[in-house]
């Protein structure tokens, strides 16, 4: 019996080992995960705009930048946006399985 569950234990091991490293999201995912969470959206320059109340928005310029796909079960991606008023937004991200959780979200201003 025990032998069984160590076998079952050290498949379900692998699989999963094979399945975080297959499903790490990518950057294009991440700004897709942005604009869905955090009503930013990006463009193919470094500047974004925000959804702002009502139907207004705010023009974002990205000052920061930290992509770590380095590791081996997710990767981490970092940004820094800065409005005209000098408010700076900081979204930190980790990926894995397929998708994007927060770290931190840093509004000031």
């Amino acid at each position: 019996m025990k032998k069984g569950l160590t076998k079952i234990g050290m498949l379900f091991s692998i699989i999963l080992f094979v399945y975080m490293n297959t499903h790490r999201p990518n950057e294009e995912q991440f700004y897709t995960w942005l604009l869905n969470e955090y009503d930013i959206e990006c463009h193919e320059s470094i500047t974004c705009t925000k959804k702002s109340q009502g139907n207004s928005y705010t023009t974002l310029i990205e000052t920061g930048s930290n992509i770590k796909n380095g590791y081996l079960f997710f990767n981490t991606i970092g940004k820094i946006y800065e409005d005209e008023d000098g408010s700076r937004i900081t979204v930190k991200a980790m990926g894995m399985f397929g998708k994007y959780f927060t770290i931190i979200i840093d509004e000031q201003g």
